[in-house]
């Protein structure tokens, strides 16, 4: 008996953490500075008007079990809390989900055809905005 409820605890928080899949990446095109935290991290869809560049940075996010919003947040989540270890302080937006900023179309991950959410840009670090 206790082996049955070990499985009927421990099982299925596995089987949901293999739902979900997640990825964060930076390429380095700048200087890295001093590590920030993802709260210090703003997203801009513009940019500010001084600012210098650190790295080019992608999250997604794919989960069987959440809703499209959550999906989003995490990736956003994601992409704030890699840009933070590089020291950037804001992230300018190339691609947010389904919607894209400005003219550049660079991707380090392209989008699957399963159900994800993509984000990417450039890691800043912003001096004026």
């Amino acid at each position: 008996m206790n082996l049955i409820r070990a499985v009927v605890c421990v099982f299925p928080p596995f089987v949901l953490a293999a739902c979900g899949v997640t990825h964060e990446t930076s390429v380095l095109v700048g200087t890295p500075r001093t590590p920030t935290t993802s709260e210090q991290v703003r997203l801009y869809t513009s940019p500010p008007k001084k600012y210098t560049d650190i790295a080019l940075i992608c999250s997604d996010a794919a989960y069987d079990y959440m809703d499209t919003q959550a999906w989003l947040e995490t990736a956003v989540f994601n992409a704030k809390t890699e840009a933070a270890k590089i020291g950037a302080n804001g992230i300018l937006l190339n691609r947010l989900g389904g919607f894209r900023f400005g003219g550049s179309s660079f991707f380090l991950l392209q989008p699957s055809l399963a159900r994800d959410e993509l984000v990417s840009g450039k890691a800043i670090y912003v001096v004026e905005e």
